[in-house]
């Protein structure tokens, strides 16, 4: 008999649709139910919807607004979600997100399913300081010491140290990147010199990308250098207007945003083949938010795309730098546009971090190869 397995998370949305989905439409010897709270339409959606059983958790308006505003089910949705659960018989439950988790904490606790729970970045980062350091004190209380959830996972050794100082026992994580389907993002490139070198950034508009510190740098390395230059910034976000307005007053010719693409979509992957470098300078926000591991720089990478990244997060433990990438420190601009010159005026560094980042992406952050590593980690949660 097929082993199962139950997902539980709070939306169908980019970026965590692409994450999310990848799991579990790649699930090898474990048959997939999800869960989730708030239903956006997407082909990823549509596609996991037609394979796999789905549920929308919350029910009418007090149970969406319980649901989204205090991370709780009404006693009528939260019997009716752990009804559907107990009918799916799952041999496991993996939740997204370390807030997601503190929602569905009470389901797990009371289904006594082993349980583990994946964070991503803001979870461990920007959301425990929220609500006067509340955010913690649920995460605590709800996740880290609920019997019922056995694992926490980390994207990275940055993450499980942070996790740890949050107060996790360190006894309870467990290191994992989900991976890409890097197949899906492979392609032949030309890395001949060409007439204007083309920069790519794929991202959601918000600090944490360093995008103002990006066309700065931009600005800074078009004026340093000889070879015609062109940086295409692709996504949206509530930072759209502000980033919009920056590259307006930079009077820049050569940068240009557009919206966001559908993810694995024709448009998409046009992106990374037009690309000549793929630069994303993480930083960590004000408020404290992280990265994780962004995913579109694995996409990058398994394109055979230079990345110029920041030494950030979980950033270094996927780059090495000068090896199958080229790494700066956060905010500084002086580093980075020097970094978009080296690349601009050397196609054989191009095609030898290029080459490196590709085979280090087919052959370490797979999807494949992480989904056997996950389902194995679901075997010992099990007890099989």
């Amino acid at each position: 008999m097929q082993k199962r397995v139950t997902h539980l998370t709070r939306a169908f949305l980019p970026p965590t649709t692409s994450f999310i989905s990848n799991q579990i439409i790649h699930h090898e010897r474990y048959w997939p139910s999800v869960v989730y709270t708030d239903k956006i339409e997407s082909d990823l959606y549509r596609k996991i919807a037609s394979l796999y059983p789905v549920y929308q958790a919350p029910h009418g308006i007090a149970g969406n607004f319980l649901c989204s505003r205090f991370l709780m089910f009404t006693r009528s949705d939260e019997r009716k979600l752990m009804h559907w659960i107990e009918e799916k018989a799952p041999d496991v439950m993996h939740i997204h997100f370390g807030v997601e988790a503190i929602l569905f904490s009470n389901v797990v606790r009371k289904l006594n399913i082993p349980a583990l729970v994946s964070f991503y970045g803001h979870d461990s980062t920007s959301f425990p300081a929220k609500f006067h350091g509340l955010g913690l004190t649920m995460l605590n209380r709800k996740v880290f010491f609920n019997p019922a959830i056995r694992l926490i996972l980390a994207m990275s050794p940055d993450m499980q140290a942070g996790l740890v100082a949050l107060g996790c026992p360190a006894e309870k994580i467990r290191v994992h990147y989900f991976g890409v389907n890097t197949l899906q993002f492979s392609m032949d490139r030309d890395y001949g010199e060409n007439s204007i070198v083309r920069f790519l950034i794929i991202s959601h508009l918000e600090e944490k990308k360093g995008h103002h510190y990006l066309i700065d740098a931009f600005n800074k390395a078009t004026a340093l250098t000889n070879r015609k230059i062109q940086l295409n910034m692709a996504g949206d976000g509530r930072l759209k207007e502000e980033i919009t307005q920056h590259i307006a007053k930079s009077g820049a010719t050569n940068i240009f945003l557009q919206g966001v693409v559908g993810y694995g979509s024709p448009e998409h992957l046009d992106l990374f083949k037009n690309a000549d470098v793929f630069v994303h300078p993480s930083i960590t926000s004000q408020n404290g938010n992280k990265e994780g591991i962004p995913g579109t720089i694995i996409e990058a990478m398994s394109a055979g795309l230079p990345v110029i990244s920041t030494f950030h997060a979980g950033i270094p433990y996927v780059i090495a730098n000068e090896i199958n990438g080229l790494l700066v420190n956060e905010r500084d601009v002086d580093q980075l546009s020097a970094a978009i010159v080296r690349l601009a005026e050397n196609a054989g560094l191009r095609q030898q971090l290029g080459n490196a980042a590709r085979i280090s992406a087919q052959t370490e952050l797979d999807v494949h190869k992480k989904q056997q590593e996950l389902e194995m980690i679901y075997d010992e949660l099990s007890g099989q």
